[in-house]
C-alpha cells in the first residue's frame, strides 16, 4: 500500500466522522498502521528483489567460471582436454597465427534429458564455443578470449535445466599462476524467457596443481567486483567479500565450496550476501545461502 494510498483512506475517515468529534489517537493509529503496512511491504520486495539478484549472480558466476576452465585446460595442456568430452568436436580456425582461434562444438541441445554432453566439470554443455589465445599461453601478459553469440546456442546446465549463455570474456594472464578476468558483456537466456545480464572483473590466482598438467586437482580463489541486471530487470552490483575457493575435483568442479559475495540492488537500502559454505564444511553440494538482515535462505546453484 503507498503512502498516497494512506492519506486517501485517512480522508474517507474524516469525512464520515465530519458529524461526530474525531477520536484523533484512532486517527494516528489508523494512519500509522497504514504506513507500517506500507514500509513492510517495501522490505519484503526488497528482499525478494536482492534474493532474485543473488541466485542469478550465483548462476552468472558459476558459468562464466564454467568457461574459463574450459579454456584454460584447452589451452595449457596444448588441447589434451580433461574437462571437454569424447564425442565434442574440436575444430581450428586459425593454428597458425600469434593469436591462434579454434572452436568447441558440444553438439546440439538435445530434446530428451539429458539435453548435452557431460563434461569432466559434472556440468551439461551443447552448442558452441569459440576461444583464442595468444601464444605462448603460458608467458606472462598473454591473453586468451571466450565466446559465444545468440547463434551459437550455447547452452550448460545439469542436463534437465539448460540455460543458454551468450557473453565475451577476455583472460589476461598477470602473473604464472594468476588471471585476470573480465566479462565484458554476459546474458543468461533462461527456459521460461526471461533473462539477466552480468558483467565485472574477477581476479583469478591457483592456489594447488601448479605442478600437475591441465586443470584436474588444481585449486583456485577468485576475487572481484562488477555489476548485472536481474531476471526482473532490476539493476544490481556485486562484491566478493571473502575469496571464492574453486576446486577441480570431481564432484567439486560445478560451482565454488566456499567464499561470500555481497549483492545489492541499486535501488535497495541494503545489501544481501551470497554464502557458498553455508554449513561450513566445503562441501561438494552446489548449496549456497542467501543472507538479508536476519533472514536466510538455502538455494542450489544452478
Amino acid at each position: 500500500m503507498g503512502v498516497n494510498t494512506a492519506i486517501r483512506v485517512i480522508m474517507v475517515y474524516n469525512l464520515r466522522k465530519m458529524r461526530n468529534p474525531i477520536n484523533l489517537g484512532s486517527l494516528i493509529l489508523a494512519a500509522a498502521l497504514l504506513l507500517i503496512g506500507f514500509t513492510s511491504c517495501n522490505k519484503l520486495k526488497e528482499n525478494r528483489d536482492n534474493i532474485t539478484s543473488a541466485e542469478d549472480f550465483a548462476a552468472s558466476e558459476t558459468e562464466a567460471a564454467g568457461l574459463f576452465d574450459v579454456s584454460d585446460d584447452a589451452n595449457e595442456t596444448g588441447m589434451q582436454m580433461t574437462i571437454v568430452p569424447q564425442g565434442a568436436t574440436f575444430r581450428w580456425i586459425d593454428s597458425t597465427s600469434t593469436i591462434k582461434i579454434y572452436e568447441l562444438d558440444f553438439g546440439p541441445l538435445g530434446t530428451t534429458e539429458p539435453k548435452g554432453k557431460l563434461c569432466g566439470d559434472g556440468r551439461y554443455r551443447a552448442g558452441k564455443v569459440l576461444i583464442s589465445f595468444s601464444s605462448p599461453y603460458k608467458n606472462v601478459g598473454a591473453v586468451a578470449t571466450v565466446k559465444t553469440t545468440s547463434s551459437d546456442l550455447f547452452y550448460s546446465g545439469d542436463g534437465s535445466n539448460m540455460t543458454q549463455i551468450v557473453t565475451d570474456i577476455t583472460i589476461k594472464r598477470t602473473a604464472v599462476y594468476s588471471f585476470e578476468i573480465t566479462v565484458n558483456s554476459g546474458q543468461l537466456l533462461f527456459s521460461d524467457g526471461k533473462t539477466a545480464s552480468f558483467q565485472g572483473v574477477r581476479n583469478v590466482t591457483k592456489t594447488s596443481g601448479m605442478t600437475t598438467s591441465g586443470v584436474w586437482g588444481d585449486e583456485y580463489e577468485v576475487t572481484g567486483s562488477g555489476s548485472g541486471v536481474n531476471r526482473e530487470g532490476d539493476n544490481y552490483t556485486w562484491n566478493i567479500t571473502t575469496p571464492l575457493l574453486k576446486r577441480m575435483q570431481l564432484g567439486c568442479a560445478r560451482t565454488f565450496v566456499k567464499g561470500i559475495i555481497s549483492v545489492k540492488n541499486v535501488d535497495a537500502g541494503r545489501s544481501l550476501d551470497v554464502d557458498f559454505d553455508p554449513y561450513n564444511n566445503a562441501a561438494c553440494d552446489r548449496t549456497a545461502k542467501a543472507i538479508v538482515g536476519g533472514r536466510s535462505i538455502v538455494f542450489t546453484v544452478r
